[in-house]
């Protein structure tokens, strides 16, 4: 069985076959109005970024309200979030604060590992992660109970499991590390143990409210105590692996939490700074009741919780918090800095209150768009340490409509849960392979969550801005061409069988990421593509060569080549993949083999590299014993490079003083080492990937290259380190499952 790059290979065992998770329509106020909800989150953020803390920039109170404002920046249609965030980031110099064990101060690195994810520089986690490695070279063993010396070198209070937890996980995830969250999980257990109250499922505040009692005799539990530690919780949960021993731990914890804050909401729509004495705390509390809002609206979004069981809380809960918007867009109604229940005054604000707030306007605005659609989650892991930009996650279109009633290649929508967007579609329709696409991009390690659903009536259906095309071109003799935003390819047909050609693959190399393939032709009468008239050219000379990625069949260094095609078909032509195929029958018989290759060509968008699947068949198909993808070397003007052991060839050379990399990468082991071919006459030398065929008449690998005009690819070393990473890639596809 071969791979598809880019598309997730999925394992029936962790299926949930023909499932979607329905809910029932709730009829929900003007405040959850995915326009309101939006419109709020901006002001508030607005506000804050208009008025400034004096508190530092590195602290916690920050770290709190950058979690925050970095879920808010992923759903605005702006960067001026994203803008201010990193101006933070550069501020601090990407650094903790200046606590070497303290939880507080490394808050901060959650919003540090988050920008990492986007704009993928170094940097941005250098600093977190050096002080977490000291941290596990010198581990505090301080006790936890508060006032001891250096008790606080460990988490001893209740706020530190939002502080410091999820930047353990998150790191793990990026970096790979398990170290990370190995110790976060040993220090979670322990304040677990030590100040989770098993009977009323809160947390103490520390060690010196054991014996607290409220007016009303009830046990002191500080309502954002509990925010933070309920806020942390969720957190972790998103970046733990599902088979870690502890994981439904975790999830079993969350569950009891949810039911307690569930149960002790007052009427008024918000918790208050005692969570089980409101009435000696009269006045309703924003930065306590924004992290518990937040939780419980991601429980009902990720399925841990029953709608119809907590929604009602979430509206009566985010419809409080609103209304501690001030006209102006200050978030009021939040305690100031503390560590116990206190009276608050509607005008009071502080920066953790609005991180709390935006957090939970992500989760309710998920609420608000799906509104009891039945939908089928997916969750997606990229199991490689690599960026993996425009990745297409390819789903059993079959099986989706099952999961979701109703569903149509014309009103599905996938739903983003990072971004809080829709995301450009394509319904591939191949028979029982049909498929349903749609691209993302991952960080190293990342985990994301999806939501496939009919369009929501509330939201634009997403056009993608670039596109892939694949055509069949009579006008110039027969010729079979396909592009993405970033390359662009031809193959030659049957008018040509006389001409000095062969199945060789031609490289159209362009520099802009809209098509050119009917501009090209469409002008070569008034302008010829041979020359670039400043969206690229035709320089690449195939000739009887297998140019990128033509494939040749035999043994021992004697390997035989087909002619054109014969006939051509399109499978597919999107914004996502296009697909065709091209059969080869009149050149193999008049070589003496009796057999018909397919070759199926399909090209993804943003790759630099399209995969190539032939399939044999006829008599003499099973005889097939080695595989060779060959690239010219132009008649030994290109430096050739073969890596034998990752299955990977290319070619560096310069055309017109411009680099240009072409290559193949194998998706099967590759059989005996490469060859390359040294000839003095004309197309005859080449490097060649030499493939066993295992018995199986067919061969699968991808090939493409990268011109130094178009910005992306501009050395050599740039050229192998794509091809490097998206071996990984080929190798460990996403790995997709589908939840409840």
């Amino acid at each position: 069985m071969t791979k598809n790059i880019l598309i997730v290979f999925m394992i029936s065992a962790v299926f949930t076959f023909g499932y979607a998770a329905t809910q029932k329509t709730h009829s929900l106020p003007k405040e959850m109005q995915p326009g309101q909800v939006r419109s709020v989150m901006a002001k508030v953020a607005d506000w804050q970024l208009a008025n400034p803390s004096k508190h530092h920039t590195a602290d916690w109170t920050h770290g709190a309200l950058f979690a925050g404002m970095t879920a808010w920046a992923q759903m605005a249609e702006t960067n001026a979030y994203y803008d201010a965030l990193l101006g933070f980031g550069e501020k601090n110099n990407w650094q903790p604060h200046r606590r070497k064990y303290h939880a507080d101060d490394h808050a901060v690195g959650q919003m540090y590992i988050d920008l990492y994810k986007k704009y993928k520089d170094p940097k941005m986690i250098a600093g977190i992660q050096r002080r977490f490695d000291d941290i596990l070279v010198s581990q505090p063993q301080t006790n936890l109970m508060m006032g001891t010396k250096g008790s606080q070198q460990r988490w001893n209070w209740c706020d530190a499991l939002f502080m410091a937890p999820p930047v353990w996980a998150k790191l793990a995830r990026v970096t790979g590390e398990n170290r990370y969250l190995d110790y976060m999980n040993a220090e979670w257990k322990a304040i677990t143990d030590y100040l989770f109250d098993t009977e009323e499922n809160l947390y103490f505040r520390d060690s010196k409210y054991f014996g607290k009692r409220e007016a009303n005799g009830q046990k002191t539990f500080w309502s954002r105590g509990n925010g933070w530690s309920y806020g942390g919780l969720v957190r972790v949960i998103e970046e733990m692996p599902r088979n870690h021993p502890d994981y439904l731990n975790y999830v079993e914890q969350y569950k009891k939490m949810s039911a307690k804050l569930k149960a002790i909401l007052p009427d008024d729509g918000l918790w208050h700074s005692s969570l089980l004495d409101p009435v000696a705390f009269p006045s309703i509390e924003a930065s306590g009741s924004g992290f518990h809002c937040y939780g419980l609206a991601w429980g009902i979004n990720h399925g841990f919780l029953e709608a119809d069981e907590y929604l009602p809380t979430v509206i009566k809960a985010w419809q409080a918090l609103t209304k501690c918007v001030h006209p102006g867009g200050k978030l009021g109604n939040i305690q100031p800095i503390g560590e116990d229940p206190r009276h608050v005054r509607a005008d009071q604000t502080e920066i953790y209150g609005v991180g709390s707030f935006l957090l939970a306007g992500s989760e309710v605005y998920k609420i608000a768009v799906r509104n009891g659609t039945p939908v089928q989650k997916i969750t997606a892991i990229n199991p490689t340490l690599n960026f993996r930009d425009s990745e297409t996650v390819s789903l059993e279109w079959n099986r989706i409509k099952k999961a979701v009633p109703g569903l149509t290649k014309e009103n599905v929508a996938v739903y983003e849960f990072k971004t809080n967007r829709l995301l450009a579609t394509q319904v591939v329709e191949d028979g029982m392979n049909s498929k349903l696409l749609f691209q993302t991009r991952f960080a190293p390690g990342e985990k994301k969550y999806f939501w496939i659903l009919k369009q929501p009536s509330v939201l634009a259906k997403p056009k993608s801005k670039r596109t892939t095309h694949c055509r069949y071109v009579p006008e110039r003799e027969d010729d079979f061409a396909w592009e993405n935003d970033l390359i662009a390819f031809r193959m030659y047909g049957p008018s040509l069988w006389e001409d000095a050609v062969n199945s060789g693959v031609d490289c159209w190399l362009k520099c802009v990421d809209y098509p050119i393939i009917d501009k090209w032709y469409g002008n070569m009468k008034q302008k010829t593509y041979h020359k670039d008239w400043g969206e690229g050219y035709d320089p690449y000379h195939v000739g009887k060569s297998p140019g990128c990625g033509g494939l040749r069949i035999g043994a021992n260094k004697e390997y035989t080549h087909s002619n054109v095609y014969d006939t051509w078909k399109v499978v597919a032509n999107g914004p996502i993949r296009s697909i065709f195929e091209l059969t080869y029958d009149k050149s193999w018989k008049n070589s003496g083999k009796q057999w018909v290759e397919t070759k199926r060509i399909s090209i993804d968008l943003g790759q630099q590299l399209c995969r190539f699947e032939s399939t044999f068949f006829g008599p003499d198909a099973a005889d097939i014993r080695k595989f060779a993808i060959g690239i010219t070397t132009h008649d030994q003007k290109a430096k050739s490079v073969a890596d034998d052991y990752r299955g990977i060839v290319y070619c560096w050379e310069t055309i017109d003083e411009q680099g240009l990399g072409t290559g193949a990468v194998s998706e099967m082991p590759p059989a005996d080492p490469s060859w390359i071919a040294k000839s003095d006459n004309k197309d005859e030398s080449h490097v060649n990937l030499i493939i066993d065929s295992r018995g199986v008449s067919a061969v699968a690998y991808y090939a493409g290259f990268g011109w130094a005009n178009a910005g992306k690819i501009t050395t050599e070393e740039s050229w192998k380190s794509y091809l490097e990473d998206f071996k990984k890639r080929v190798d460990n596809p996403v790995r997709v499952r589908y939840t409840q």
